[in-house]
């Protein structure tokens, strides 16, 4: 069962949901969607548990629209929003992350504030059904050779 990620854990099990609902709520096609893909590759979470909660979420993410444009409005009226918002477009790049947009602004800062608790309401039941890893004994001899 190893042979695609050899990250089957119940850590990287729960990492890869985590990363999967977050990855499925932020709006595709843009910069902070790629960020968030590579640190998910990156990271030891399982990829195919990741991108299989990525799909669901997808599908799931537009009925989530007017909580996110709601969340997304509330911080870019705000003085302090719209002071960081604009303190960062100053930097070239960000203006591909859309993050001007309200619902992409409120979808990521869902995902954000559901990333833990998803891993951990993924990781404690997992811990418990998943069997532990036995761990190989290291050998401080070489083989003999014969």
């Amino acid at each position: 069962m190893d042979t695609f990620t050899g990250r089957f854990g119940a850590r990287e099990i729960a990492l890869g949901i985590a990363f999967g609902v977050l990855l499925g709520l932020l709006p595709k096609g843009n910069l902070l969607f790629v960020i968030v893909a590579i640190l998910f590759f990156l990271s030891h979470a399982n990829i195919i548990v990741g991108v299989l909660a990525t799909l669901v979420i997808s599908f799931v993410a537009p009925w989530l629209n007017p909580l996110a444009d709601r969340i997304g409005r509330e911080i870019l009226v705000s003085v302090t929003g719209q002071q960081v918002i604009g303190n960062l477009f100053h930097i070239p790049a960000v203006s591909w992350t859309m993050l001007d947009n309200t619902v992409v602004l409120g979808m990521f800062l869902l995902g954000l504030v559901l990333f833990l608790p998803i891993f951990f309401v993924a990781w404690i039941p997992l811990k418990i059904i998943l069997p532990k890893k036995k761990e190989q004994p290291l050998q401080s001899t070489p083989p003999e050779t014969h």
